[in-house]
């Protein structure tokens, strides 16, 4: 239990923190909606190698300018950076609308671009809030909340993605579904940009350090210094493995539910909110048990639930009769999804509380690169994975990764944890 000044603390940050974390979940819900319609569109259309190149583009513009939102979010307010961010997101959300109307990839995949680049932005800005509005007690529980409202964005997004495209209220030269899309993220987009002139300003951290024009060798640098803080380090790197694997599996997903099962996009979208939801249960869960000093230990379990999971889910589509088979590869999602949520939110908890107060904009931004880097090469392998096997099989490929990855990480936290207590 929390004393009564820390939690007169947690009330006033709660307070404080709502327009950022409405800002936050129109954004998450516009980007994972408008890209979700748009790789549901190119597997439909054929074109499944798409999405491996968006994912790419995606993560390009947080290995480029991390080092510059870092800067950003340490120099200057981060309700400005946050206002500029929702500037930016707006006119993705035009050129991403034109281009699902006209069906022109090359302005979808510029929008995807450009959203990725306000979301760069928009990062360290609303992550390094959190240590600065509430006691670092309640950090891990305020991340699990977080990435509650998150979730449920990308839920809402993920899930409402197939279930537009599939609509036909009226007759209409294009599709009515894309029609629908186009329109649905112009109108979120604005609301997010108005909402977002809510958010509290607090006076910059003070940084004074010079721009980093170099950009993405700043962050190499950057990545470099933290090697001194082994346990530090390590959470990076767990983290950019975490959404390495994750990205893989959506991509995965949408494949397999289209071409191996023969899904609408409707369920197709609904296999990703099942592994979301898992996320959500994790996060939680996290913030019951691998909070405090001692919970880098649960990190190796964490993963290898999410290991089994994914495993499950190979073995949910070739070992299951017919009837069982829907819902036997939900449960193995749920399950993939909870261990994942249980290895993210100690981390990101972490990676915010470990940094000076004029230095966590550069440590989260240092964490971005190195998490969007992963998310990169989660292109090119889910092309070879997409090349070469049954989208079941990569499943079972990715189990296996994450089931040998327990071991190493649960032994490298173990080595640090004791070495090095953390915050």
């Amino acid at each position: 239990m929390y004393s009564p000044e820390i939690k007169a603390q947690i009330r006033k940050g709660r307070s404080r923190f709502i327009a950022m974390a409405i800002t936050y979940f129109l954004g998450a819900f516009n980007d994972n909606f408008f890209k979700q319609a748009a790789m549901l569109l190119a597997v439909g259309a054929g074109l499944s190698g798409l999405q491996g190149t968006a994912t790419m583009l995606f993560s390009l513009p947080f290995i480029l300018f991390s080092a510059y939102a870092g800067w950003f979010a340490d120099r200057y307010s981060k309700k400005n950076v946050v206002v500029g961010a929702k500037f930016i997101e707006f006119s993705a959300m035009l050129v991403g609308a034109y281009g699902l109307i006209t069906l022109n990839w090359s302005c979808i995949l510029a929008m995807v671009f450009i959203m990725a680049a306000q979301s760069t932005l928009f990062g360290p800005a609303i992550n390094g809030s959190i240590p600065e509005l509430y006691p670092k007690e309640y950090v891990t529980t305020a991340n699990a909340v977080i990435k509650l409202v998150t979730t449920l964005a990308i839920l809402a997004g993920i899930g409402l993605a197939g279930l537009a495209l599939d609509q036909a209220w009226f007759a209409t030269a294009i599709p009515f579904g894309r029609l629908l899309v186009a329109i649905l993220v112009l109108l979120v987009a604005g609301i997010g940009l108005l909402v977002s002139f809510g958010v509290v300003k607090r006076p910059a951290a003070g940084a004074r350090e010079s721009f980093p024009w170099l950009g993405p060798i700043h962050s190499l640098a950057d990545l470099y210094r933290v090697r001194r803080d082994g346990l530090l380090l390590t959470t990076i790197a767990g983290d950019a493995f975490f959404y390495f694997v994750s990205s893989i599996v959506v991509l995965v997903i949408n494949v397999m539910g289209l071409t191996e099962l023969g899904m609408s996009q409707t369920m197709t979208s609904l296999l990703v909110v099942s592994l979301m939801v898992g996320v959500c249960c994790g996060s939680f869960l996290a913030a019951k048990i691998a909070s405090g000093p001692g919970w880098y230990r649960f990190m190796g379990w964490a993963l290898l639930v999410m290991g089994c999971g994914l495993v499950g889910a190979f073995m949910a589509l070739h070992f299951g009769g017919q009837t069982i088979r829907l819902p036997l590869l939900i449960m193995a999602l749920v399950v993939a999804g909870c261990g994942g949520g249980l290895f993210l939110i100690p981390l990101t908890s972490f990676i915010q509380l470990r940094p000076r107060a004029d230095q966590k904009g550069k440590i989260i931004a240092v964490s971005n690169f190195a998490a969007f880097s992963g998310i990169f090469m989660s292109g090119v392998c889910f092309d070879i994975l997409n090349r070469t096997m049954a989208p079941s099989a990569a499943m079972l490929v990715l189990g296996l990764v994450v089931g040998g990855a327990a071991l190493c990480f649960g032994f490298t936290f173990k080595r640090y944890g004791q070495e090095n207590s953390p915050c």
